[in-house]
């Protein structure tokens, strides 16, 4: 039980979900210590601002008190009622002072001579720096005051020197506070961060759950079931479409496979019968040299067709991956034509078929091409055209140049008419038109498939044709 809880322990921290979980945390994270800066930089400046206001102030309001007085300080005479300029300041400023927290430090200099401090200061004095400017704030620090730094602002005017100071520890104590609360709550907005995430990303690929569990059902033979969610145009819609169009894709490969073997066994099995049946029938009883001489010849007959077939078969694996290199070389066509119509002779004569070659050119039509394969494409047309064509009649073969000094070829033979919305589809692989004359003629369909592959490896344009009268024409622009 521990070890499968460790397991599980061990999926979830490498799960997507959990590495979901833990980036959101790490940026809500990250985005709440940014976010305390701010606040933490934003109040100090606040506070610091408000205190120089208040000092300046405090400062301006001191000189007016003491300016309006009319009062000769640099030449103090002492008299029954103040005994020292201290005491007649005092009693000037006592407005400015009165509201004042205890810890505010004022200083009075006249002509570079105190004379004025209040009592926290009597200890010591406030350092002041000679100044171009009226006004001037700066940070002072004398431990004998007070622990933490001290905000000043000196007023400098007329002849008065006057500095007005507070401690930061006001400020020094409520950032302070502001941090220990931060503190207490980051790792509360962690937790939560940490649960809202793992429920985000739960609900965020709860759909690819439903995916992978779809998924996991469908194998070669329910390849029809897809998966649901492509209507949708996020990225899970993206994803379940793209899986439901390579499930269309396997699909159409296993059948292409199924198609192959059912057609190639097909194919292969008429030979096969036939030679068994010709050596069983020479097994069963004794025969003359003749007799035997007829089933030998049948026998390569057959061997010959199965070489054929095997030949094909070869071809089109070779053309499907790519492994085909062309070897290109000037063929005369109207000499290939010539030599592939005489390979032809036995199958015309046994249907009683005629060849007919219509050509305008005196020149030689020459094309570059690969010599095997453009043989191959034409042994393919003619043996779909004699397949095909009605007895008695005429194949006939046209090969000239067009208006755009390109070579045209064209194949035409008589047999039944084949609907137009049939046409498009001979082209491909294992497809035959199901009339009651062709049921009977074999073939596995590939005879116009690898003439289309072939003739699209040398960029060549093929078109078919097909009347209501059973004319049917193969054009080859080269």
């Amino acid at each position: 039980m521990i070890k499968l809880l460790s397991q599980k322990t061990k999926n979830y921290l490498r799960s997507t979900r959990f590495k979901t979980t833990l980036w959101y945390s790490l940026i809500f994270l990250l985005f709440e210590i940014i976010l305390g800066a701010i606040i933490y930089l934003y109040v100090y400046r606040s506070m610091t601002k408000e205190l120089d206001l208040s000092l300046k102030r405090q400062a301006e309001t001191i000189y007016n008190f003491v300016q309006k007085s009319n009062v000769n300080l640099a030449n103090f005479e002492a008299d029954s009622i103040y005994s020292s300029p201290d005491e007649l300041i005092y009693d000037l400023i006592f407005e400015a002072l009165a509201y004042n927290p205890q810890n505010t430090f004022v200083q009075i200099k006249l002509k570079d001579k105190i004379i004025f401090k209040t009592a926290n200061l009597s200890s010591g004095s406030i350092q002041t720096f000679d100044q171009k400017e009226e006004l001037k704030f700066y940070d002072y620090k004398d431990e004998d005051l007070s622990d933490d730094l001290i905000r000043v602002v000196n007023l400098k005017k007329h002849d008065y020197n006057i500095t007005v100071a507070y401690p930061l520890s006001s400020i020094y104590s409520t950032l302070n506070s502001l941090t220990e609360l931060y503190i207490i709550i980051l790792p509360l907005f962690l937790i939560v961060s940490f649960i809202v995430g793992s429920f985000l990303s739960i609900k965020a690929l709860a759909r690819i759950d439903q995916i992978i569990k779809k998924t996991e059902e469908i194998d070669a033979y329910n390849l029809t079931s897809y998966l649901e969610g492509d209507e949708y145009n996020d990225e899970y819609g993206r994803l379940v479409k793209t899986l439901n169009n390579m499930l269309r894709r396997i699909k159409a490969s296993i059948e292409y496979m199924n198609n192959f073997t059912i057609s190639a066994s097909h194919e292969l099995k008429t030979p096969l019968t036939i030679l068994r049946g010709e050596l069983e029938l020479a097994l069963k009883s004794p025969k003359s040299n003749e007799e035997y001489l007829e089933i030998i010849k049948s026998s390569y007959e057959e061997t010959l067709r199965l070489i054929q077939i095997i030949d094909r078969l070869f071809l089109i694996t070779k053309l499907d991956n790519s492994l085909l290199k062309l070897n290109i070389s000037s063929i005369d066509i109207i000499q290939l034509i010539n030599r592939v119509v005489n390979d032809f002779s036995f199958f015309l004569r046994e249907k009683n078929l005629r060849i007919k070659l219509n050509t305008n050119s005196e020149d030689e039509l020459l094309v570059n091409a690969d010599s095997e394969l453009f043989k191959q494409l034409l042994i393919n047309l003619l043996d779909n055209a004699v397949k095909y064509s009605y007895p008695d009649t005429d194949i006939v073969i046209s090969c000239k140049r067009n208006s755009d000094n390109k070579i045209e070829l064209e194949i035409t033979n008589k047999s039944d008419p084949i609907p137009e919305d049939t046409l498009p589809h001979l082209f491909e692989r294992f497809y035959r038109v199901e009339s009651s004359r062709n049921r009977g003629l074999g073939g596995i369909g590939m005879g116009l498939s690898i003439v289309k592959q072939i003739a699209d490896l040398h960029k060549f344009s093929i078109y078919l044709q097909s009347d209501n009268n059973g004319y049917f024409t193969v054009k080859i622009i080269l």
